[in-house]
């Protein structure tokens, strides 16, 4: 895409790719990296199609870079698929 996927204009042409990808690869791991928030996100119908989400802008001021999968302390690595099962928020943990 470029730029933020999540801006309104982006999730237009998101959603129909995304219900594709997980049609014909159901077994690939989607992953997807906003500035938005899970609290401003989360009830968007494309999150049914993502596997984990990494939000919150990065912030180079926290930058680090041995953090795995995010670049700034402020991000958040979230499981979406267990987060909207249960309404809560679950942070991912590689297995």
């Amino acid at each position: 895409l470029g730029g933020e996927p999540m801006e309104p204009e982006n999730q237009a042409g998101l959603l129909p790719f995304l219900k594709e990808l997980k049609k014909r690869f159901p077994e690939k791991t989607i992953w997807l990296y906003t500035g938005y928030r899970w609290e401003e996100i989360s009830a968007l119908p494309l999150m049914q199609y993502i596997d984990v989400l990494v939000d919150g802008k990065f912030i180079a001021d926290l930058k680090d870079t041995k953090l795995h999968w995010k670049g700034s302390f402020n991000q958040r690595i979230i499981d979406v698929q267990k987060s909207l099962q249960s309404s809560s928020l679950y942070l991912y943990h590689a297995e």
